[in-house]
C-alpha cells in the first residue's frame, strides 16, 4: 500500500502495522479562505504494481474533481441501473436501500486479476481470511447477481472460474490470487450451476459472442459429470472426490456437513474419480436444468439440433427425478442410496430444487409446498432453513448446513414457489426475509454469511456475497 498527499503539504508522517498517521503543519485561515487537502490511498500486489499506478496517482493528486465525478458517475450508474430492474411492487424506499447495501458488499468484494487470477470476480467475504478466493458455485451465484449492475464484470467473474479447468472438463472448486494461505483445491468442484449463470448473463444483454465463447467449456465440465461421478452408469450422478476422501465428497455438495451425508460412505469409479454411494436429488435436478440452458444457448446461436438434443436429454431426466427422487408418502424429494435404492430420508432444501428446475410434476410441487408451508418444518420465522425444523439434528446455532437460513436456498426455494404458480406465497415470503433479517434495514450491520432461522439473528462471515447476491435477485426478478 502506498498513501500520498499533494507534494505542496507538510505533513510529519508516522506508519505503523495497522495504522496511519499525519500531523500536517499548523494551517491559518483568514474569514472566507479555503485549504484543499489531498490524500490518494493505493493499493497493489507488488512494488511494480505501484509503479504503474503511479501516472494515476499524480493526475488524482492533481485534479481529485475529475476522480470524484467518475465516481460518482460510476456509482450512480450502478443505483440507477439497479432501481430500474427491481421488482415494482419491491420498489419501496428502504428496500432500495438493501439493494445498495448489496451493491456496496459485492463492490467491496470485488477483486481485479493478479497473480494467478486471469478475471475480476468476487470474494465470498474480505472479512475473512480464508475466503480470499474464488469458489465455483459461489462464482456461478456472483454472476447473476453482477449482471444487475454490470455484466461485463458477470461475464468476468464467469471466466474467472473457467481459467481453472482442466483437460477433463472438470473445474475447481476454490482457488487464489497466491497460495500463501493454501493451495488450490482441486479434491473436488462443486454444484452445476455455470450454465445457468451464462444463460442469465447472455439475458442481461444479448451477447452472442459470449454464448460461443463458453458454450464448448460449459459443454466439457457437463460431461465431466458422466464421465466421472456416475458410479454405476445409470445415467445418475453422485457427488464425489478427486482423492476418495469422504470429507472433499461432502464438499463438493457445497453443503459440507448437511445431515443428508451422515451416513454416507465413498466409492471408487476409476482413477481420481470418486463418488458418494448415494444419487443426489439436487445435482441430478441441477443437471437436468443445465441440459435445458445448454438447449437455449445453443438456440440462441441458430444450432438447433444441438439446441433439440439438449432439451430431449433434460426431458428423460426429468422423467427420472420424478419417479425415482419423489416419495409420495412424505411428498418430498431425497437422495437415493445406490445398492438398495432406497430413499435417504431427511428433510433438508434440496428437495425444492426440482421445482426450482423445473423437473417436478404439478402434484408433486403442490406437496412439496404443502412441506414448505409447515411452520414445524421450514416457514420458520425466516423462511428457509437447510433442514426441516423438526429434525433432531436441526441445531441452526453454528450448525452450518444443519440448520441455518443460508441464501441461496431461500432463493431456490421461494423461486420455485413462483415458477408453480405460488405467487402470494413467494411474495409473503421474500418480504420475510426483507423485513426480517438482522442488519438488512440497519446500515450499521453487515449482510451475513447465513442467519438464524427462528430469530433472523445473523452468523458466520460478515459482509458475504452470495448472501447480498440473492437478495438483489429477489429484489430485482
Amino acid at each position: 500500500g502506498q498513501i500520498r498527499v499533494g507534494e505542496n503539504k507538510e505533513f510529519e508522517r508516522t506508519l505503523r502495522e495497522d495504522s496511519y498517521e499525519f500531523v500536517s503543519k499548523v494551517i491559518r485561515l483568514e474569514p472566507g479562505q479555503t485549504e484543499e487537502i489531498v490524500l490518494v490511498q493505493t493499493f497493489g500486489f507488488s512494488e511494480t504494481d505501484l509503479q504503474t499506478k503511479e501516472p494515476q496517482v499524480i493526475n488524482a493528486l492533481n485534479s481529485p474533481n475529475a476522480f470524484f465525478e467518475i465516481n460518482e458517475l460510476t456509482w450512480g450508474g450502478y443505483v440507477s441501473h439497479l432501481q430500474l430492474t427491481m421488482r415494482p411492487a419491491l420498489g419501496t424506499a428502504e428496500n432500495e436501500r438493501i439493494a445498495v447495501k448489496c451493491l456496496e458488499t459485492l463492490i467491496n468484494n470485488w477483486r481485479s486479476p493478479a497473480g494467478q487470477l486471469k478475471h475480476n470476480g468476487l470474494f465470498p467475504s474480505y472479512n475473512y481470511k480464508w475466503f480470499n478466493g474464488f469458489w465455483a458455485w459461489d462464482s456461478w451465484k456472483h454472476a447473476v447477481a453482477l449482471k444487475y449492475i454490470d455484466p461485463a464484470i458477470a461475464k468476468d467473474q464467469i471466466r474467472a472460474m473457467f481459467d481453472f479447468q482442466d483437460e477433463y472438463g472438470m473445474i475447481a472448486d476454490c482457488v487464489y490470487r497466491d497460495n500463501l494461505i493454501e493451495d488450490n483445491n482441486w479434491r473436488n468442484t462443486k454444484p452445476p450451476l455455470s450454465a445457468w449463470a451464462v444463460w442469465e448473463v447472455y439475458q442481461e444483454d444479448l451477447d452472442t459472442s459470449f454464448i460461443h465463447e463458453m458454450l464448448p467449456k460449459l459443454e466439457a465440465y457437463h460431461n465431466w459429470w458422466y464421465n466421472y461421478r456416475d458410479h454405476d452408469k445409470n445415467g445418475l450422478c453422485e457427488y464425489g472426490s478427486t482423492d476418495g476422501t469422504l470429507i472433499a465428497g461432502k464438499w463438493e455438495s457445497g453443503m459440507d456437513n448437511a445431515v443428508r451425508f451422515d451416513q454416507s460412505s465413498i466409492l471408487k469409479n476409476a482413477e481420481n474419480a470418486w463418488s458418494l454411494n448415494q444419487e443426489s436429488v439436487d445435482l441430478n435436478a441441477f443437471l437436468a436444468a443445465e441440459k435445458n440452458y445448454l438447449g437455449r444457448l445453443y438456440a440462441a446461436i441458430g444450432e438447433i439440433e444441438k439446441s433439440e438434443s439438449y432439451v430431449e436429454q433434460a426431458n428423460k431426466l426429468k422423467d427420472k427425478i420424478q419417479t425415482l427422487f419423489f416419495d409420495e408418502q412424505t411428498g418430498w424429494f431425497y437422495d437415493i442410496e445406490i445398492q438398495s435404492k432406497k430413499h435417504i430420508k431427511v428433510m433438508g432444501s434440496e428437495g425444492w430444487i426440482p421445482l426450482w428446475t423445473g423437473m417436478a410434476t404439478p402434484e408433486q410441487a403442490e406437496k412439496v409446498r404443502e412441506t414448505m408451508l409447515d411452520t414445524a418444518k421450514f416457514a420458520t420465522y425466516i423462511p428457509f432453513p437447510t433442514l426441516a425444523a423438526d429434525h433432531p439434528k436441526f441445531t441452526p446455532q453454528n450448525g452450518y448446513w444443519r440448520g441455518p437460513i443460508w441464501l441461496d436456498q431461500v432463493y431456490f426455494g421461494i423461486s420455485a414457489l413462483e415458477k408453480y404458480g405460488y405467487q402470494e406465497d413467494a411474495d409473503r415470503f421474500t418480504q420475510n426475509v426483507l423485513d426480517r433479517l438482522e442488519g438488512l434495514k440497519n446500515d450499521d450491520l453487515p449482510i451475513r454469511e447465513n442467519y438464524h432461522p427462528l430469530t433472523g439473528a445473523g452468523m458466520e462471515a460478515k459482509h458475504f456475497s452470495w448472501s447480498a447476491g440473492h437478495l438483489l435477485m429477489l429484489l430485482c426478478e
